[in-house]
């Protein structure tokens, strides 16, 4: 009897273990949060409603991007670029917002050059805007050839922050699907970004935004990650052309009613591609592959994510009434539930 109940007791130890436990702060709550991935704030009346009927209470605004330099005299290797313009009011101010800087895996080896006068800017727009932000977060796709220069970037930017806010800033990352597979970085938790799954330069990708079978072989490494995780979900669509070889031409962000196309100028195929009728040269525009990411994909691949990892505190990319507005409030719900 004695050796059974130890038995049982063991089990549960190790089932215990074995789920990812929340830190007790704040910082990684269940609160509903969106990122907001424009270059000037600004709500219209339904993403107004949005934000108040799934009580979203966490935004991650993305301040600016920082990317290569490439003016011949210019001494600085790398620049921001696509600064937000953040609104005067106080219409943030029940929010708890969080910077996000995307930093291109090209100058992150830069990073001692850029470290201090990164953490300075975001104070200054801190200060500007009368935030009094609590965490920031930082977007990079790092690889194994940068990922010691992103981690030290990390740790040394921490320091940064804390110099000027004059306190305790938190840091977290982003966190993609192919990164998984490495040690996480030394931030605060992470936000697994379920979405870029794929290679959009491909003609014959299926859905680049998200496919479950591209989520598929990572999730096998959820069960043993170190690192706090929150979820990204992607709620957004793209266009992507190829010409007449069926080689990449671009990716296009700009939203195209699809579903009532010209019948006499555009062809419908298969997986949301289109095909211009007529005769073009062979490296101009043929072929567009019109990518909307189906409620049906998003919660199966959450309940995929979840089943190895557990429930997750949810992150809708990003806050478009455009984009949102291709699913009903159902579905929307069921996103962050």
């Amino acid at each position: 009897m004695r050796k059974t109940i130890l038995m049982c007791a063991a089990a549960l130890l190790c089932l215990c273990g074995c789920r990812h436990k929340n830190p007790n702060n704040k910082l990684y709550s269940g609160e509903n949060s969106v990122y907001y991935w424009q270059t000037w704030y600004s709500t219209n009346d339904y993403e107004k409603r949005f934000l108040a009927d799934h009580d979203i209470q966490t935004m991650y605004i993305r301040f600016f991007d920082v990317e290569p330099n490439h003016g011949w005299n210019d001494h600085d290797k790398c620049r921001p670029v696509a600064t937000i313009t953040l609104p005067d009011d106080e219409s943030l101010s029940r929010f708890n917002v969080v910077p996000v800087v995307f930093i291109t895996p090209e100058v992150i080896v830069e990073y001692e050059s850029f470290t201090d006068h990164l953490a300075h800017r975001i104070h200054a727009m801190c200060v500007k805007n009368h935030l009094d932000i609590k965490e920031v977060q930082f977007d990079c796709d790092w690889t194994t050839s940068t990922r010691e220069a992103y981690f030290q970037f990390l740790v040394e930017v921490r320091e940064a922050l804390k110099k000027y806010f004059g306190k305790d800033i938190a840091v977290s990352s982003t966190i993609r699907l192919h990164q998984l597979a490495q040690a996480p970085p030394a931030v605060d938790y992470g936000v697994l970004m379920c979405y870029n799954t794929g290679d959009f330069k491909d003609f014959n990708t299926r859905n680049a935004i998200l496919d479950t079978k591209d989520v598929q072989p990572y999730v096998k490494y959820l069960k043993h990650y170190k690192l706090p995780l929150k979820l990204a979900l992607p709620a957004y669509s793209w266009t992507v052309e190829f010409d007449a070889k069926k080689s990449f031409l671009r990716l296009n962000r700009f939203q195209n009613d699809y579903d009532n196309y010209d019948s006499t100028m555009l062809k419908k195929l298969d997986n949301g591609m289109y095909e211009i009728l007529g005769e073009v040269p062979d490296n101009a525009l043929k072929y567009i592959r019109h990518e909307v990411v189906s409620a049906k994909t998003i919660l199966e691949a959450k309940d995929l994510v979840e089943q190895h990892y557990g429930k997750m505190p949810i992150v809708l990319y990003h806050l478009d009434s455009v984009q949102l507005s291709k699913y009903n409030d159902d579905e929307l719900k069921a996103f962050f539930d």
